[in-house]
């Protein structure tokens, strides 16, 4: 596959995925107001008197749960940083690509962490996704990124 036609099918991927993005995080606001046709259920914000939540577990929980919230965001931004990239025709062997692709593992890794730990704090209960083998795989791209890039510039010196 000639180089101008591998540009063109990375420019309509990152605009789909970009498309999607957007139409993923409208989805998520969107789910996440109140159903105004049911109203409100009674006893909904009812406290159980006899459940008492312990201060270092509330303490362990806000911690993960802030955590696991920057996690994400930092996985966000460097997923749109990158598609935006490639949407705009720059070579995918770059150190902002590699980087990009890095932290979007990294954030995967630490969001599956401190989610099974915040799962264990709340509910005493160990579950642990997937996500996780999704960030390492994505830390290796980054790698295999790293090292394209490393050829490309030498490609470059070489002509």
């Amino acid at each position: 596959m000639d180089n101008t036609k591998l540009t063109s099918k990375i420019k309509t991927i990152s605009r789909i995925s970009v498309a999607g993005v957007i139409a993923y995080l409208a989805i998520a606001v969107y789910s996440s107001f109140p159903d105004a046709k049911s109203g409100f259920i009674d006893g909904w914000n009812s406290v159980d008197d006899e459940a008492e939540v312990e201060v270092w577990a509330a303490l362990l929980g806000f911690i993960c749960s802030a955590a696991m919230i920057t996690a994400l965001v930092i996985t966000i931004v460097a997923g749109l940083q990158l598609l935006f990239g490639m949407s705009r025709g720059a070579s995918p062997f770059t150190e902002k690509s590699s980087r990009a692709i890095k932290n979007m593992g990294v954030g995967l890794i630490v969001f599956e962490l401190t989610r099974a730990a915040f799962l264990y704090i709340s509910e005493e209960r160990i579950e642990l996704g997937m996500l996780w083998l999704a960030g390492m795989v994505l830390y290796a791209f980054s790698l295999v990124f790293r090292y394209g890039t490393a050829l490309q510039k030498e490609s470059d010196e070489t002509l």
